[in-house]
């Protein structure tokens, strides 16, 4: 392997690594003898962790894939503390039928031991998969790190049956699932518990069955939901179903143990049931045969349905079509707008230039000179007879929160034809439980008549609607005074009417009387859907972005400046592997001068710069193309270096050229998980090519992040203390 200086800093620090650096001074190219040496340290590392009982410290399992025959699947192993200090790569090896092994894929371990390689399946069947560590020396020990199921399906229809029916199996189960394998299915076992217990299921499996099956759980992709509880099993059913769908797998039939997965199943439109049924041969069972045929039916249809869009070009919108159940929309017109000062003028134009109705939702209103324009705007629209109605997040505009209120939104209330409610309010200590306080809703929108929309992710405050051009900077200008980088899609067409539902929903689940939506007519030649999350029912934007990251085959942008969640951190990784360049256009939380040092401002948020870039890191040892945004040059910024690295406020991604996404939902575990959001994913190359040439502006005029700068070294320890003792509980 190679010896040179970005390996030896790889090295984590250790008795290891300073044993090795010692050996170079006294050997000084004696380098044969030297790998020799290393060699044997490795081992001599190995066998002692393993003899005295130190596994934990070494191993960690990885979790079993099921995937589809040709679609790219991520085989990952974590290793522990002691086998990082002599590891310089993992190698993912396949164990073969005759005793003989080949080798799948290779990839180092990041910060925390996690190694994650891309490999593209050539056969249907459970493939048994080794992780080993390989030495500096490059001597790859024989004992192996992890192992794991590598499951892959080709057309055949696929049964999960839920770990808990293996833990304790009714009566015949074992019978019923030889019957299925004997009809062609391929049977797969799913585990929707939060604890760790792989071993334990596994034994049972290979008691229920002969031959190996994988096993889907928590160790994998959906590691965010652990802590959520057993309340959360329908939601954790729906993701399993939607992600294997998306990615190639003809689900058929599911087993389930618990009537909330059930009822998560069936909203998926899956035939699921608590037991099989008693057996699949007609003359015994013509009802269970029955369903069995309409199952794998409908699993051919998918297969076909699957294979048309991918050589028609429609991959993605294919993949998004099952992850989001969001309706295509044909007949629009949109714009992306990242420019702050033509927001909010094309925001004040719209409500200027309503006849009939205003419907308006924050997540915020705070005091500002911008809110003081919105609302003048709002109260001259329902004196000339516009119905104006808008909502605002209790919590977040501090209003009907244990008594306190918010004078601006409380005087919008009282202008007659304004009416105002406060979604989620905080009326007493009993409303103070963690599912009242972060299943918040995070939607911002803003609709004239049925004419236009805006989905944003833009509150009402300056920071969002203050053009860089507009404010003057010098090097003792508070951060508050700092505009913020975001973003909206303006909407015009037949999509606006699903806009108008979003904000129904939210307007009437927060007390609001119904009203009628308009539907308008088509207006462009652009296609989109508005994608909305739910909170805790459903994982819709989290699901979208993972097919954005997944469905991409050149190129993805994001433009986000949040602590980004497990599972997408994962699919940027796997589109990387698979040859995608990836860049993340970030901000930072505290506003930076050109040099990196800090404006002035709150502690709470240089504490948060610092744990939104230690998620970064293992992105940028990926290969991740990180850039921290600034500001053009402009004659009122005066500041060090005539330029600012603002906060990127903006959530936004972009991919091929094609689709890109842009509203209110973060890529952060909040957004993904509790809060409700809306996006809009516009499908049309010439709007897409537009946003992504403005975004290439941005990057040329930014600055790259690189691990081994010395800048991002001089705040390794502030990253390291903050991720530590960051409270989860705030932000996660």
């Amino acid at each position: 392997m190679s010896d040179d200086g970005d390996d030896e800093r790889r090295t984590p620090p250790g008795i290891v690594a300073r044993l090795r650096a010692t050996m170079r001074e006294m050997l000084e190219g004696e380098v044969e003898l030297l790998d020799t040496l290393a060699d044997r340290l490795d081992v001599t590392v190995q066998r002692w962790a393993d003899a005295t009982g130190l596994r934990r410290l070494v191993a960690d399992e990885g979790p079993d894939r099921l995937c589809a025959l040709g679609e790219p699947v991520e085989l990952s192993a974590r290793i522990g503390t002691l086998r990082r200090a002599v590891a310089d790569e993992i190698a993912f090896v396949e164990v073969l039928d005759d005793d003989g092994e080949r080798e799948l894929a290779r990839a180092r371990p990041d910060r925390d031991g996690l190694a994650a390689a891309v490999t593209m399946p050539d056969a249907a069947g459970v493939h048994r998969v080794v992780a080993r560590v390989v030495g500096r020396s490059g001597h790859a020990f024989e004992e192996s790190v992890t192992e794991l199921a590598l499951h892959v399906v080709d057309d055949a229809p696929v049964l999960l049956v839920d770990a808990e029916l293996a833990l304790a199996p009714p009566p015949e189960l074992a019978e019923r699932l030889d019957h299925l394998l004997a009809r062609g299915w391929v049977v797969a076992f799913f585990d929707l518990a939060s604890e760790a217990r792989r071993p334990l299921v596994r034994d049972a499996m290979s008691r229920l069955l002969a031959s190996e099956h994988a096993l889907l759980d928590h160790s994998g992709d959906v590691d965010e939901l652990a802590a959520m509880g057993e309340a959360f099993l329908r939601t954790f059913a729906v993701i399993v179903l939607r992600r294997l769908r998306a990615r190639g797998v003809g689900v058929g039939w599911v087993v389930v143990a618990n009537d909330d997965a059930l009822l998560g199943c069936e909203a998926e439109g899956i035939p699921a049931s608590m037991a099989l049924p008693p057996a699949v041969d007609a003359a015994l069972d013509a009802d269970g045969a029955a369903a069995l045929d309409a199952a794998e039916s409908a699993v051919r249809d998918f297969h076909a349905a699957r294979r048309a869009a991918e050589a028609e070009g429609r991959g993605v919108e294919r993949r998004l079509d099952l992850v989001t159940r969001a309706t295509r929309r044909e007949g629009n017109l949109f714009r992306f707008e990242l420019d702050n000062r033509r927001a909010r003028e094309a925001v004040f134009a719209a409500i200027e230039g309503a006849e009939r109705q205003l419907l308006v939702q924050v997540y915020i209103l705070e005091a500002s000179r911008f809110t003081d324009h919105l609302a003048v705007r709002l109260v001259r629209a329902a004196r000339r007879g516009v119905r104006v109605r808008l909502i605002v997040d209790a919590l977040y505009s501090r209003d009907s929160v244990l008594g306190l209120s918010n004078p601006l939104v409380r005087g919008l209330a009282d202008e007659e034809g304004i009416e105002v409610v406060s979604g989620d309010p905080i009326l007493g200590v009993g409303d103070l439980d963690l599912m009242r306080l972060k299943n918040r809703d995070h939607r911002k929108l803003v609709v004239a008549d049925d004419r236009v929309a805006f989905v944003s992710g833009r509150n009402a405050g300056d920071p969002y609607y203050t053009g860089f051009d507009e404010v003057a900077i010098f090097d003792h200008t508070p951060h508050v005074h700092v505009p913020w980088l975001d973003a909206h899609v303006e909407v015009r067409g037949p999509l606006l009417a699903d806009v108008q539902r979003s904000f129904l929903g939210a307007w009437t689940r927060s007390g609001g009387a119904p009203f009628e939506v308009g539907e308008p007519e088509p207006v462009g030649t652009s296609a989109g859907r508005l994608v909305v999350h739910h909170g805790v029912d459903d994982a819709n934007g989290l699901l979208a972005y993972e097919a954005l990251f997944d469905g991409a085959k050149d190129h993805v942008y994001i433009l986000n400046d949040f602590p980004v969640v497990a599972s997408l951190a994962s699919a940027a990784r796997r589109a990387v592997r698979r040859g995608v360049r990836v860049v993340f256009l970030t901000g930072s939380a505290l506003a930076r001068r050109a040099d990196g040092t800090f404006f002035d401002g709150p502690k709470y948020r240089e504490l948060f710069e610092h744990f939104t870039k230690h998620r970064l890191e293992p992105l940028l040892e990926a290969g991740v193309e990180v850039y921290e945004v600034q500001t053009p040059p402009h004659p009122d910024v005066v500041a060090r270096g005539g330029v600012v690295r603002p906060y990127v406020h903006a959530k936004l991604v972009s991919v091929d050229g094609k689709v890109a996404s842009s509203g209110s939902a973060n890529l952060d575990v909040t957004a993904s998980y509790w809060e409700r959001e809306a996006n809009v994913v516009v499908e049309d190359p010439s709007v897409v090519e537009a946003l992504e040439a403005e975004l290439e502006t941005w990057v040329r005029g930014g600055v790259r992040l690189d691990v081994e700068s010395e800048a991002w070294r001089k705040e390794a320890v502030q990253r390291e203390l903050v991720a530590r003792f960051w409270p989860s509980l705030v932000y996660s």
